[in-house]
């Protein structure tokens, strides 16, 4: 969508469905019907059961703290984000842990506090590899992230999970990095970066959550607003 002659709105985010990867091959989406008007009933309603990890989703601290943050804890303004900086690492291959010695030659900013890492596996979402054998990210990755960009506040990817399924015990420290922290890191998975590039000039990126209470994730959509 055009909105104005200087800057376009697209989609980070994917549609939930039922081909949907999940992580590990565990629950799917699905959509059933409740109502249906070609049965006789006065509108159409339907219901949806899925995980709260699935599909473009936001990982909140509570996730791997006892006593972090859920989703309600953060201000409408949280979500907005100006500063937005995409490291483009694409092809990466299956399994690939993403060190800090990946990131070090990026610009670093105080400014920034949304970090998009490109991994170019999004193109084989289709595939069990996907989930299988996802790049993930090394848990020392967290504190130095910080260490380069004090403003931080979420990690974006297009991959499945931070964590790679390859090897879940180094997923679940580097989770625990992240979310277990006094200056908590929000991960944003498994979004589409298919239409952005380490060239793109972001004016704001909006990741807008299902507001669920005492969530410790949630599915989101994602809008990014580009100059042109």
């Amino acid at each position: 969508m055009k909105n104005n002659s200087e800057t376009e709105w697209k989609y980070l985010s994917y549609l939930l469905g039922e081909n949907t990867p999940a992580y590990g091959g565990g629950s799917a989406f699905r959509a059933d019907p409740d109502k249906e008007m070609d049965k006789g009933d006065s509108c159409n309603t339907g219901k949806w059961a899925l995980s709260n990890h699935i599909g473009t989703h936001v990982d909140c601290p509570r996730h791997f703290s006892a006593k972090g943050k859920t989703l309600e804890a953060y201000p409408a303004d949280f979500w907005i984000f100006r500063h937005v900086l995409l490291i483009d690492m694409s092809p990466l291959p299956p399994g690939h842990i993403i060190c800090w010695e990946d990131l070090s030659s990026a610009p670093f900013s105080d400014e920034v506090g949304l970090l998009l890492i490109k991994t170019g596996f999004s193109e084989r979402r289709h595939e069990s590899v996907y989930w299988e054998n996802n790049p993930g990210f090394h848990p020392d990755v967290a504190e130095q992230l910080l260490a380069h960009f004090p403003n931080l506040r979420m990690l974006g990817f297009d991959s499945i999970s931070l964590s790679p399924f390859g090897d879940r015990p180094l997923g679940r420290l580097a989770h625990q990095a992240f979310l277990d922290h006094p200056q908590p890191i929000l991960i944003l998975e498994d979004m589409d970066l298919s239409e952005v590039t380490g060239a793109t000039r972001f004016r704001q990126v909006i990741v807008s959550p299902l507001r669920v209470s005492e969530a410790d994730a949630s599915p989101c959509t994602v809008f990014a607003e580009v100059k042109l």
